[in-house]
């Protein structure tokens, strides 16, 4: 074979090689972006290849939580040199060019060069020769120039804070103009620590393995807030590998979930009714709280949920918990005032998680949150429906949304169902640490606003059927 030859060879062999990084990471943004996969549970299911060596899996995670992040503003430069809008772009064009302009715009350890060429062959590989002109020309005019940002403040500093516009402004309308650069910065920030709350019913076996040799490298630490909350210092690694967490001497479950289950103030002998119980972290909390001596039934509106949560309170012993798949809003009459305690964490627009889940930026609009409010309203009915006399009610989600939080329990406090509920001031039985974060527009009810407390944003309110 001649040098000339063995010259093309090695330049083809290296034009086709594969990035196993970069195809998983592309991967993952193509399917949440375009078939509304959620970004854990892609990226959980795509960094297990073994592929994907421990810097991979970082480089993965970093390039996926970063794109969905700034996605707004990646969208604005790649729509600014375009002639094409970008909704018509193959799915997989649209993916690569939105982790291109990350590298080239976010990463500080990809240069220009690497992000245009990678992605170009990211596309000879995913598409074909016949796309990747019109990728590296995106590319290449982009490495040369930024767009400029729009003239207007909240347009140029929604995107700066990688928000869609309508969306940022909602924070501003609903907060204030600080508080939602507050929530826009915090939002591009990704969590310092990973949550985790040890077995109750196994503390002992769980304060041994935290002073164990595999817990070293997580950094362990016991959280000031609440009860019994830990955390771990991933660095880009999978939790659920620990041996820990696939004995159960753990689960994983965020600081501002445990308090919502920790305030209902379930007791051994309580009938307990968890509404929308999937995946079972607070169902599960509640039974460990009551030494597995309370009744509680769980319910989910998805089979597959409720096979998912049948199966989880089984491998965890739970023997008096109920599963059934049940919709919330439409509970049987037969359990009217039957229910102690009933915790509803009602579905919502999720906003207190942009920093967990990036993707609900640019799924959230004012329509997509007025569409809940009927189902969070009638959930909350229901479950108040279902409380026994001198009972107490939860109302819990997780969103910064006043539509959503405040404004909904007031509206039941005035319908036929709530005329017999007292809303309760839940300020003493806070933890010390966010004693003060309390709602201003319903005195009383819990509302963690980030990025104060390092939490996720999170609305409790609690409620006690009145006797009479």
């Amino acid at each position: 074979m001649s040098q000339r030859r063995r010259h093309d060879k090695a330049r083809s062999a290296k034009r086709e090689r594969q990035d196993p990084a970069r195809k998983a990471a592309v991967t993952i943004i193509r399917e949440v972006t375009d078939d509304g996969a959620f970004s854990n549970e892609s990226a959980s299911r795509h960094l297990a290849s073994c592929e994907l060596d421990a810097r991979d899996r970082a480089f993965v995670s970093a390039m996926v939580w970063g794109t969905l992040s700034d996605l707004p503003i990646i969208d604005y430069a790649i729509s600014s040199v375009s002639k094409r809008p970008l909704a018509s772009l193959e799915p997989w064009v649209r993916a690569i060019l939105r982790a291109g302009v990350w590298q080239l715009y976010f990463s500080f350890h990809v240069p220009p060069r690497a992000a245009c060429d990678e992605s170009v062959r990211l596309t000879r590989l995913l598409v074909g020769k016949r796309a990747t002109g019109f990728v590296n020309g995106i590319m290449r005019r982009l490495a040369r120039s930024k767009p400029e940002l729009p003239e207007d403040n909240d347009a140029a500093d929604a995107l700066l804070f990688g928000l869609p516009e309508e969306l940022y402004r909602l924070f501003i309308a609903w907060h204030g103009k600080e508080r939602a650069q507050r929530i826009g910065a915090w939002s591009k920030t990704s969590p310092p620590f990973l949550a985790i709350r040890p077995d109750l019913r196994r503390q002992q076996e769980f304060q041994t393995w935290l002073e164990g040799q595999e817990t070293a490298s997580w950094y362990p630490q016991c959280l000031l807030w609440p009860d019994y909350a830990h955390a771990l210092t991933p660095m880009g690694r999978d939790v659920t590998q620990l041996t820990a967490y696939r004995e159960g001497l753990f689960s994983l479950q965020s600081q501002s979930a445990m308090l919502a289950a920790q305030l209902l103030g379930a007791r051994k002998k309580d009938r307990i009714l968890d509404c929308c119980a999937a995946p079972g972290g607070k169902t599960a909390y509640l039974a460990e709280i009551t030494g597995d001596e309370a009744e509680v039934t769980a319910c989910d509106v998805s089979p597959e949920r409720t096979d998912h949560l049948l199966s989880s309170m089984k491998r965890r012993g739970h023997v008096n918990v109920s599963c059934l798949c049940l919709d919330a809003s439409r509970l049987p009459s037969t359990w009217d005032k039957s229910f102690d305690r009933v915790l509803c964490d009602v579905p919502c627009s999720g906003l207190g998680l942009l920093s967990k889940r990036p993707e609900i930026r640019s799924r959230v609009n004012l329509e997509t949150i007025e569409r809940l409010l009927p189902l969070q309203q009638s959930i909350l009915r229901c479950g108040a429906k279902a409380t026994a006399i001198g009972g107490t009610l939860i109302y819990s989600t997780c969103t910064l949304s006043p539509m959503e939080n405040e404004a909904q329990i007031q509206m039941f406090l005035t319908s036929p169902e709530g005329r017999e509920f007292a809303l309760e001031d839940l300020t003493q039985d806070l933890p010390l640490p966010v004693r003060h974060m309390v709602s201003t527009r319903l005195p009383g009810a819990v509302l963690l606003m980030p990025p104060d407390m390092n939490s996720d944003g999170f609305f409790i309110a609690r409620l006690r059927r009145m006797r009479t």
